[in-house]
């Protein structure tokens, strides 16, 4: 599963220090990624370092034993139940003519919560937070939640693109919602300086809040390597798989043009995927059905001319599964006629092809398409607030290279360095001193689910340990009642990939306790049944299930606009 981000563009011409505002109205925003200096050999020690600290990470979280793990999803149980009584009381907000935001009980004013992002661990935020204790508003330049981990479904048509969507207000009528990006916090003031989307249309304006949620995920990154923003596609988000839907379709159209050669049209049908990762296979697999299913019908003398090619550094693709999925996937993904090239990096990208390094030397190989999947990189507004406070720069100067893309927090997500009215979630934070989570939608939705529910019970944040405020507001619908706060534990419930003609692999497991492995048909009709059930609204269940119908009765549609 992939993990959604929120982007934020840089700010202008603010002090990496104290993030003051300095300029107040409209102007340009750069929305382009950072470019970034790095040679082939130091893409090279990245990638070493991140393999290693994924397999310490792994090992790490398996020391657990399986009674703190049964413990721990006992808990998640109790608090679902919690979490079903308050989605209950929420349902006159739903109504025609209903009031949805409650008024504040006593006059007195309610914590003001900024939730930054409309991704996994914001999402898990607005669904669960309970409006009667907090007042909660999301900043956001997108409206909606996606659910990433069908993005490459969306990409070939095999699921629309509306079908993975839900608007953050129908995820909880009862918030605020402002569209925008947040160029700035104020520390001591507690204010963020907002800049509205799309920009240049409405001035800036200042935001207070009493507690801020930095929920603003990661973004593609291109590793150092030239030529890859400006010839590469990322699949990242909606716009992503619309350009790479589009752009196959095209290069089909191209290629079936009577004046191309035989060479332009393997060119235009050769189709490499950066990155072996979930995201890159399932994409391939996505790619192949769609070849095999539907374009192989309508571009009968084409078809034997494409090339779906899979690139990954490691030895291996999947590398968070086990070794035996690992193999099993390549071989799946081998049969379907997917090249699979591995220990191999991409040194540049040209418009028309990509240059590679792999163990026996380097190759040219034209490319029609390319589809980057390689990296993530941390978000302008992470880096400046990493700036803004000693503990974070110290923290970060502490690991390994690349750390201060993410906030450094403590065990009950309060960003380090900071009074407790800071929390960092999702990709775009990183607990102090331990190795980092998998950044994946399971960990963020499970630290969104996990600060909701301190909001909720009205811990008081400031104290080392969060602390009921008092114990009169802990009302009878809290099933689990501490006074407290128990630190942030994830509850790894297993991966899955999609690996295309309708075969998968899935890792099962309880926390650190493996459960079950399977691939093939079964792991298909797995993957298919979590995802279904992990939709976030029953509207977007029954779409994606007639999506699902609808492309396998009738094929996926073909048209270009």
């Amino acid at each position: 599963m992939e993990v959604p981000v929120a982007l934020h563009p840089k700010g202008n011409g603010l002090s990496l220090r104290s993030l003051q505002v300095q300029r107040l109205g409209p102007g340009p925003t750069d929305l382009a990624p950072r470019s970034q200096d790095a040679s082939l050999a130091g893409l090279a020690g990245l990638a070493a370092a991140s393999f290693a600290r994924a397999k310490a990470a792994k090992a790490k979280h398996r020391r657990r034993s399986l009674a703190e793990d049964v413990a721990t999803a006992i808990e998640e149980v109790t608090n679902t139940a919690e979490d079903a009584l308050l989605h209950l009381s929420r349902l006159p907000a739903w109504l025609p003519g209903e009031k949805t935001v409650p008024e504040d009980a006593g006059g007195t004013r309610k914590r003001r919560v900024v939730v930054l992002g409309t991704g996994w661990a914001a999402h898990a935020i607005a669904k669960i937070v309970d409006i009667s204790k907090v007042e909660v508003c999301v900043v956001s330049p997108r409206n909606y939640f996606i659910f990433t981990p069908m993005l490459a479904a969306a990409s070939v048509g095999t699921v629309e693109y509306r079908s993975i969507l839900e608007h953050i207000r129908s995820a909880n009528p009862t918030i605020g919602y402002l569209q925008g990006t947040c160029k700035s916090v104020d520390f001591e003031k507690k204010e963020l300086v907002i800049s509205p989307y799309p920009p240049g249309v409405e001035s800036d304006f200042n935001l207070p809040y009493d507690v801020l949620v930095v929920a603003v995920g990661l973004r593609p990154s291109s590793l150092g390597v030239p030529g890859v923003d400006a010839n590469c596609l990322f699949l990242k988000n909606i716009e992503d798989a619309r350009r790479i839907r589009k752009q196959v379709t095209q290069n089909f159209e191209a290629a079936d043009l009577p004046v191309k050669t035989d060479e332009e049209r393997r060119r235009l049908l050769t189709f490499l995927v950066v990155g072996g990762g979930p995201t890159g296979c399932e994409f391939c697999g996505e790619l192949s059905d769609f070849v095999k299913n539907d374009l192989r019908r309508f571009y009968p003398r084409l078809a034997p001319l494409v090339r779906i090619i899979l690139l990954h550094r490691g030895k291996q693709v999947l590398p968070s599964f086990s070794g035996n999925l690992q193999t099993a996937a390549r071989e799946t993904l081998e049969n379907q006629g997917i090249e699979v090239m591995t220990s191999a990096s991409v040194s540049q990208v040209d418009a028309e092809q990509v240059h590679i390094q792999k163990e026996d030397g380097k190759m040219a190989l034209p490319c029609g398409l390319t589809v980057w999947a390689a990296g993530q990189i941390g978000q302008d507004l992470v880096r400046e607030m990493h700036q803004a406070i000693p503990e974070q720069q110290e923290l970060a100067q502490s690991e390994a290279k690349g750390s201060d893309r993410q906030l450094f927090v403590d065990k009950w997500l309060r960003a380090c360095g900071t009074d407790g009215s800071v929390l960092a979630l999702g990709d775009c934070a990183r607990m102090e001193h331990e190795e980092p989570l998998p950044e994946t939608a399971q960990v963020a939705a499970q630290q969104g689910a996990f600060v909701a529910r301190l909001l909720n019970r009205q811990y008081d944040l400031t104290q080392p340990v969060p602390v009921l405020e008092s114990s009169e507001k802990f009302d009878l619908a809290h099933i689990t009642k501490r006074p407290e706060a128990s630190p942030f534990r994830f509850l790894d419930l297993g991966r899955l990939a999609y690996l295309g003609q309708s075969q998968a692999v899935a890792e099962l497991g309880l926390g650190s306790t493996p459960v079950s492995e399977t691939k093939g048909l079964a792991a298909f009709v797995l993957w298919r049944s979590v995802y279904i059930v992990k939709q976030v609204s029953f509207r977007n269940r029954v779409l994606v299930l007639f999506d699902w119908i609808k492309s396998r009765l009738f094929g996926r549609d073909l048209t270009r606009f």
